[in-house]
């Protein structure tokens, strides 16, 4: 009894001032998983729910073992812990299991690798359970590639399909989002400033045109680096602000944003992939300018240059380039 009474004292007078007794330390809920393309490393942190400041991750995913290389914006299938990785340093995909077990030199349970792949500087995944499939963002060669078996998928597979040419004017590849309710596949093409948006996703094949173009200079959007749907709301990470959209359905053409959140107190430079946070209305955001994740309250109203609710920023946090993003809330802590 002693020693734990003391043990909490010391939490107390060290890492939290101001509190009093065990209890009333907020420790936090959630996983969070960061990949890093600059350190080529995935750093695991506890307490998602609370992370702040230049704190040391609980762990890191790193080493030739890995074959991490230039890891982009990540898939996490949150039942079974499996973690896709696209690995644009190495034209390759990775499939690390039960991810939230693992560290250091750990080997991808799975890789999907080799000329027949077409894999070409990968730069986002999307998994489309519903049909087992794989969606990949295929940056080096500004196509799209499905795989089918997403699940099994091992080696040097060939593509199911592929979403390529001229037609489809995909002149550039920086994210890419399936909006599985609508069966739509959502592009952000950074070079052109636009977002394309093609219908029947699931059956798309060869040089096909996109049905809706997301393009002028009414739609502020300034090399889109990545796409997020919450709802029908769109947010579009773009270069020092993030841009939210209302009605993803029938945005067409040069239209305006709804809101901007933007300025110098945002801290916003480069983000990259956002997720919210399932049971509160949380934006957490990566930023590979700021090498930081940044974490805003209420996404679906916020508007302007409001300060983030927390950020999680320093040297001790090992970043570099962070551009992807897991956050796992089933998980303990």
């Amino acid at each position: 009894m002693v020693r734990n009474w003391m043990v909490a004292a010391m939490v107390c007078a060290g890492l939290f001032l101001g509190c009093s007794t065990e209890e009333s330390v907020d420790e936090g809920s959630g996983e969070m998983l960061v990949s890093d393309r600059g350190a080529s490393t995935i750093a695991h942190f506890l307490r998602a729910s609370t992370a702040e400041g230049a704190i040391l991750p609980q762990t890191f995913i790193r080493g030739s073992n890995t074959r991490l290389a230039q890891p982009g914006q990540l898939s996490y299938d949150v039942e079974s812990k499996r973690l896709i990785v696209p690995n644009g340093g190495d034209n390759s995909i990775l499939f690390f299991e039960d991810v939230l077990n693992q560290s250091e030199s750990v080997p991808p349970r799975r890789f999907l690798t080799g000329i027949g792949t077409q894999l070409n500087r990968p730069v986002g995944v999307h998994l489309d359970s519903a049909h087992n499939e794989l969606y990949v963002a295929n940056g080096g060669s500004n196509n799209v590639l499905v795989f089918g078996n997403a699940s099994t998928i091992d080696g040097a597979t060939a593509p199911l399909r592929t979403l390529s040419g001229s037609a489809t004017r995909i002149s550039s590849i920086s994210a890419m989002v399936l909006d599985v309710s609508t069966d739509r596949l959502w592009i952000a093409d950074p070079v052109a400033n636009a977002l394309l948006v093609f219908n029947n996703a699931s059956t798309l094949n060869g040089n096909v045109p996109p049905n809706r173009t997301i393009l002028g200079t009414n739609t502020r959007l300034q090399a889109p680096q990545s796409l997020l749907f919450i709802n029908k709301q769109l947010f579009v990470g773009c270069t020092n602000s993030i841009l939210r959209f209302d009605d993803s359905d029938s945005m067409d053409g040069n239209i305006a944003p709804t809101a901007i959140i933007q300025g110098a107190s945002t801290l916003l430079s480069r983000p990259q992939q956002m997720l919210l946070r399932p049971d509160k209305d949380e934006l957490f955001v990566v930023d590979s300018g700021a090498a930081a994740v940044l974490v805003f309250e209420n996404p679906s109203t916020i508007n302007g240059g409001p300060a983030p609710l927390r950020r999680l920023q320093g040297s001790q946090t090992g970043f570099m380039d962070p551009v992807g993003l897991v956050l796992d809330f089933t998980a303990s802590p």
